[in-house]
């Protein structure tokens, strides 16, 4: 390693910033320690006017500005300036012949591609105009040379660093200096693949699975703990992607991973039943219970009604604001005087005043209510095992089974009204993990339009036949004339036997195992009508 002293004195700075915020209170910081300040257009002018000394870059270091601007600060003085070894003999020599000066300081952050990339008027024009070359240039070249030179890549460095110049004597120490170099290097990566990202998304389109797939996240905040108490744990932005930490919690303690999951697994299960207002219960990351009804605390009543027990210290997850008559149901089993179930978060695009201020209240103040906002718009499924990335398509939970594709091979055959029953039976255990059984009823409107629809048992195990006995014995006598979806097919004819005995009525399932012709004429002696969907609906 070239020899260095732990301390670096600063005595010239380059300052380039797209985003200003701070940057004139930083630079008066600054010249506190008699750095002297080179600044590049805009930033020189802010300077300029807030009256904090400064000289412009180009005109100092002779650097002309070419192409429209494209070409500021790509000249080789500058970065002589910045990449110069302090402790090579040839470089400084070199420094002098060319009648340049050490730089010991590079600020500078990017043109604002994320932002611009975000708006849905900005053309292909736009996009490549704010892909900014000659600032990650520089950092990229402070940070190689991190041994003699400070890099400070964010805003959010600024007051650590007045803090180290005050009490070091208007110098850097190394221990600071690597990891601001770190931290550089993470920006220009994380730049670097937003723009990827967005100019995949422009120009390859039709390709569904690229050669490298590059992946970008910020941190936003610590857990109270991991998975169990005594793991740490972290929650990361996913840059440039709409998702879960741009909703807003409301009340309650801070959020921990398993939090977190409950909250991921949960968002996209109302997803696509955006006609009625429609409520599903989650507890660690799997469905106890779903409806939809005609008022928000109506289908809240019937999905929690379909496993009350396995409710405590769950998840509630709502498409409809909550109001004052659903809050008063949260927390609460059919019939009780007062809060006997534990609610630990509520997830809603919104909470009326009343709402807010009753569960806020009294033991409801333990719930910690989540405003959902934007759908997250992440296009991949993304599983991390064992040192290598899983990417699959994500499912869109939309884009429903077509009635049209259903063929009915029993002698029975569903009425319309049962058949909605199945399909939106169907809907559910394609969120239930494999192997996945949903028992659920409804109520027909007119046209065989359900105007209600809830779960009376969901389950999932290693076995079907044991998640068909779970989901039975959860329902009980409310199994009788309900019907059933199963995520995969049913390879034997237990699985309908068991069904047949429950009362279940009709059965929606893919189809497809070599015991079909047995599956079909079990369902015939019980009386049951099956429909097949040729498409499973497996959730690992």
């Amino acid at each position: 390693m070239p020899k260095t002293t732990d301390e670096v004195e600063v005595k010239t700075a380059v300052l380039s910033v797209a985003d200003k915020s701070g940057v004139v209170e930083f630079a008066k910081g600054l010249r506190s320690f008699e750095v002297s300040l080179l600044a590049t257009g805009g930033t020189y002018g802010a300077l300029k006017e807030a009256g904090v000394e400064a000289k412009s870059l180009g005109e100092a270091m002779g650097l002309s500005e070419a192409l429209s601007g494209r070409v500021k600060t790509l000249h080789s003085n500058l970065f002589a300036g910045i990449l110069a070894k302090r402790d090579d003999d040839g470089h400084m020599q070199e420094l002098k012949a060319m009648g340049v000066s050490p730089i010991d300081m590079v600020v500078c952050n990017f043109y604002p591609f994320e932002k611009v990339a975000k708006d849905p008027a900005a053309t292909d024009e736009t996009i490549i105009e704010n892909i900014d070359i000659g600032g990650p240039s520089m950092v990229r070249a402070a940070t190689k040379n991190h041994l003699f030179v400070t890099v400070v890549p964010s805003p959010r460095f600024y007051i650590p660093l007045l803090e180290e110049l005050s009490k070091r004597g208007g110098k850097v120490g190394l221990e600071l200096r690597r990891g601001l170099a770190v931290e550089a290097f993470a920006t220009t990566a994380s730049y670097d693949a937003l723009i990827y990202a967005e100019l995949r998304r422009r120009f390859a389109s039709g390709e569904a699975f690229p050669g490298k797939y590059l992946l970008s996240a910020s941190k936003y905040q610590d857990m109270r703990y991991g998975e169990n108490p005594d793991q740490k744990a972290s929650i990361y932005s996913m840059d440039g992607v709409r998702g879960m930490t741009g909703w807003k919690q409301l009340s309650g303690e801070a959020l921990s991973f398993n939090n977190y999951l409950d909250i991921g697994s949960a968002y996209d299960i109302v997803e696509g039943f955006e006609q009625l207002p429609t409520a599903a219960t989650v507890k660690h990351g799997q469905i106890s219970g779903f409806a939809f009804a005609g008022t928000v605390a109506r289908a809240y009543a019937l999905a929690h009604a379909c496993d009350p027990e396995a409710d405590f210290g769950g998840t509630v997850i709502l498409n409809r604001g909550v109001d004052l008559a659903a809050a008063r149901l949260i927390g609460k089993n059919e019939g009780a005087e007062d809060d006997s179930v534990y609610t630990e978060i509520l997830i809603s695009p919104g909470f009326d005043e009343p709402a807010l201020e009753l569960l806020r209240s009294k033991q409801k103040k333990k719930i910690r209510m989540i405003q959902s906002g934007e759908r997250p718009d992440h296009g991949y499924d993304l599983r991390e095992l064992a040192g290598a990335l899983l990417l699959q398509e994500a499912s869109d939970y939309r884009k429903k089974l077509e009635r049209g594709k259903l063929t009915f091979p029993t002698k029975a055959k569903p009425d319309e009204a049962t058949i909605q029953k199945l399909l939106n039976a169907w809907e559910v255990v394609r969120r239930v993990q494999s192997n996945g059984i949903v028992v659920a009823d409804g109520k027909a409107g007119g046209g065989g339009r359900l105007d209600e629809f809830w779960t009376v048992g969901v389950a999932s195990f290693r076995k079907r036949s044991g998640a068909v006995r779970i989901a039975l014995d959860n329902a009980g006598a409310r199994a009788k004339g309900a019907v059933c979806a199963s995520d995969g097919f049913l390879p034997f004819r237990d699985n309908v036997d068991l069904l047949g005995k429950g009362g279940v009525s009709a059965v929606i399932q893919p189809g497809g195992s070599i015991n079909d012709d047995d599956i079909v004429k079990a369902a015939d002696e019980f009386g049951i009508a099956m429909a097949m969907t040729h498409t499973r609906a497996f959730k690992h």
